[in-house]
């Protein structure tokens, strides 16, 4: 199998991931990746984003 190059103009939009430990997934985007924790729904489900985009 070959694979394209993915164009420099094609953004991520949405991503829904199902995590066994928020709060280590939140430690990891967050504090590794940089993402920004923008809403937090109790101990369920977060919202981050990369750059302003949400």
């Amino acid at each position: 199998m070959t694979s394209e190059p993915i164009h420099p103009d094609v953004v991520i939009g949405h991503v829904h991931l199902k995590v066994a430990d928020l709060k280590r997934a939140l430690d990891f985007y967050c504090g590794v990746l940089g993402f920004q924790l923008k809403q937090r729904y109790g101990k369920g489900a977060a919202f981050v984003a990369a750059g302003e985009y949400h």
